[in-house]
């Protein structure tokens, strides 16, 4: 059995978070409201995200994922920092920039993102991380590395995916050999079909898989049988990455042998804490605007 770290593989972003009063539709001017003071750029991606959950619940985790040289990459090294978790597997592509994306959310929830990718070249060092990690957690990432990381994993090591409906990331072999395979997997409610589709054998015994659905909860379906975990809603305009810390959450209980429903339970109170901070960073926000406005002195015409 390994007993190395959790490792999330990946691709890391600094992510630049903006709402728009309409639906931005690519052509003309809308008013634009930028992101909580920390999104502007604000390091993202699930490695770092589900990193800094397990980080919090004292189990040790190391992203695994690629940064440029360049102030992205070195405002990403600093958030892997103030979450606690290691920088093994991080690797500096030399010459590159980092991975950039501007996430632009419609007044509705909906959004678009704009994405800038950097290079991503597998590292010996990195190869080595893979081959000791107790848990290999693979999100949404160069897919022909997943592939590798998949391969090189320890006997006895257990293995998660962090789904996407990105073929991209994801293309059909890749998606179907995590979904044959993989011993927990999270998605969302608009992704499980597609999961599901991608299959090329029946569900394994064991799998546990969780399916965020917003507002509604999560389901899970597992060993232990099917059962719904409530939330409580919480409005924010940027949900960014509360799945992915919903499942670092969730991986910290089960890489220590926890059930699933103490697992779910772990996973909605990590999401509720990133959440409650954004709704409370914008209200700050709103508050600050508002006050800087009514201080503002009208101006004879020129």
């Amino acid at each position: 059995m390994a007993t190395g770290p959790v490792v999330i593989a990946g691709s890391a972003t600094l992510d630049y978070v903006a709402r728009v009063e309409g639906d931005f539709a690519g052509r003309g001017t809308l008013l634009m409201r930028q992101g909580a003071g920390d999104a502007w750029p604000r390091a993202g991606g699930a490695a770092l995200y589900a990193g800094g959950a397990l980080a919090a619940a004292g189990v040790a985790a190391a992203p695994l994922t690629w940064i440029g040289e360049d102030a992205d990459g070195a405002a990403y090294r600093e958030a892997c920092r103030r979450g606690g978790v290691a920088l093994d597997g991080v690797a500096v592509v030399e010459g590159a920039s980092s991975t950039r994306c501007l996430l632009i959310y419609n007044a509705d929830g909906t959004y678009g993102c704009l994405l800038r990718p950097g290079l991503a070249v597998l590292t010996d060092a990195q190869l080595d991380l893979a081959t000791r990690a107790s848990w290999l957690a693979i999100s949404a990432g160069p897919p022909e590395i997943l592939r590798r990381l998949v391969g090189v994993r320890a006997p006895g090591a257990r293995l998660a995916w962090i789904a996407k409906d990105d073929p991209a990331c994801f293309p059909s072999d890749l998606a179907a050999g995590l979904a044959d395979h993989a011993d927990v997997v999270f998605c969302n409610a608009g992704e499980r079909a597609w999961l599901e589709a991608a299959r090329t054998l029946p569900r394994p015994a064991g799998q546990v898989l969780f399916e965020t659905r917003g507002a509604a909860g999560v389901f899970v379906e597992g060993p232990e049988g099917a059962f719904h975990q409530p939330v409580s809603p919480i409005e924010v305009d940027d949900a960014t990455g509360a799945g992915d810390s919903f499942a670092g959450a969730a991986l910290a209980v089960l890489a220590r042998d926890g059930s699933a429903r103490t697992a779910a339970e772990a996973g909605v109170a990590a999401a509720g804490a990133l959440l409650a901070a954004r709704a409370f960073s914008s209200e700050v926000g709103a508050g600050s605007r508002e006050e800087n406005a009514s201080k503002q002195k009208p101006r004879a015409p020129a």
